[in-house]
């Protein structure tokens, strides 16, 4: 999490230069790929360095920009992406609504075998265990400024309202401090969260995590190294408690122009704190996606698998299994700006959990409509 503000003198320079070539002509935008640089602008402009400063070198690698694009271009790097003491900050908004198929994430079984051997018996599952629809309002809000001159920090708020069930509805806020760092003359930053979550008018959750990230290769920026930790917090469910570690490597490249790739896979490790069901989790988890520019639009499919089993068995003379879950989810974004600072997103989402345990076993698709501004 890099927030955007930039040094002031050069800054104005970059948003001069931005504004003179913000709506080029449509065959102009074919020709440089003014997709593929509004992405490293607003990364740039978000703090995130290392990936700005890859795009901008494949832009001008690959795309052959116009005079004009070369200046911003020139602009932006001379700022390296980098909050500083001088930095104002900057304000996100966010509105939408959607719906989902499965808001109570209801189990896809209508039976659950208890027992083992001889002695098991199938128990069939009423309809409080089975999927709700629902529609939903979302808005949030969130604000990232600079820390002086060695960090930047950011506060975000959220609010998901569901139509079906208002004890489902969710609340969420996070804190976060991102400090950059040098390690054997390559670059990485090191992040701090703290946040809370709420399911209707019931505290639900607060967590803490600690997040690296290095480039590995002084030539090639195109991969990264991360390492995460998270501790999980249930006030009411406190066998719940975890300790997640978490270890694996990322990369993004920018194929052609308007399109590039990005994916990557960890090992983890999920410490139960307080005798939890299962006991300790060991897995793994993968993630491909891509961002493909047409017309106006920016499309950026996700996937995600994460695979993972548990220690021990569930429960033992009850559910007499070892819990192996696997959860695979799919996130298509059809992205397009519609003014200044301000974008329209078309969002669909579907995800499946499989569980030898059937009480976790579920699959639900969403589909959403948001407004985005950032100021």
């Amino acid at each position: 999490m890099f927030a955007s503000a930039l040094c002031a003198n050069v800054d104005a320079r970059a948003e001069k230069i931005s504004e003179e070539i913000a709506f080029p002509a449509e065959s102009d935008a074919n020709a440089f790929g003014i997709d593929i640089l509004n992405q490293a602008i607003e990364r740039c402009q978000r703090g995130e360095a290392d990936q700005a400063l890859l795009l901008f070198k494949a832009i001008r690698e690959q795309l052959e920009p116009p005079a004009n694009v070369q200046q911003l271009l020139d602009a932006y790097e001379a700022t390296g992406c980098r909050l500083t003491r001088a930095s104002k900050g900057r304000w996100g908004l966010q509105l939408g609504f959607g719906g989902d198929s499965n808001v109570n994430q209801g189990i896809s079984a209508s039976t659950l075998r208890l027992g083992s051997g001889d002695r098991a018996i199938d128990v069939e599952l009423g309809e409080v265990y089975r999927p709700t629809a629902s529609l939903f309002a979302l808005a949030g809000i969130d604000r990232a400024f600079a820390l002086g001159n060695w960090g930047t920090g950011q506060l975000a708020l959220q609010s998901r309202v569901n139509q079906a069930i208002p004890a489902l509805n969710l609340t969420s806020f996070v804190a976060g401090v991102a400090v950059p760092f040098s390690m054997l003359d390559r670059p990485g930053l090191v992040q701090m969260d703290l946040g809370a979550t709420w399911l209707g008018s019931r505290f639900y959750q607060q967590a803490s995590a600690a997040t690296l990230q290095w480039l590995p290769s002084r030539n090639d920026r195109s991969w990264v190294a991360n390492f995460a930790t998270v501790r999980a917090t249930y006030p009411t469910q406190r066998n719940q408690d975890s300790q997640l570690f978490e270890a694996g490597v990322w990369r993004e490249s920018v194929v052609a122009p308007g399109f590039g790739i990005f994916g990557g896979v960890s090992g983890l490790y999920d410490y139960a704190i307080n005798h939890r069901s299962g006991g300790d989790r060991l897995g793994w988890r993968y993630q491909f996606g891509a961002s493909a520019s047409w017309a106006r639009w920016q499309i950026q499919p996700r996937l995600s698998v994460l695979n993972w089993r548990s220690e021990n068995v569930f429960s033992p003379g009850l559910i007499d299994v070892v819990r192996q879950h696997q959860l695979v989810a799919l996130d298509v974004q059809f992205i397009r700006p519609i003014a200044v600072n301000q974008q329209v997103v078309l969002e669909w989402k579907t995800r499946r959990a499989d569980d030898t345990v059937p009480l976790y076993s579920f699959k639900n698709q969403t589909l959403a409509i948001y407004w985005r501004y950032q100021l």
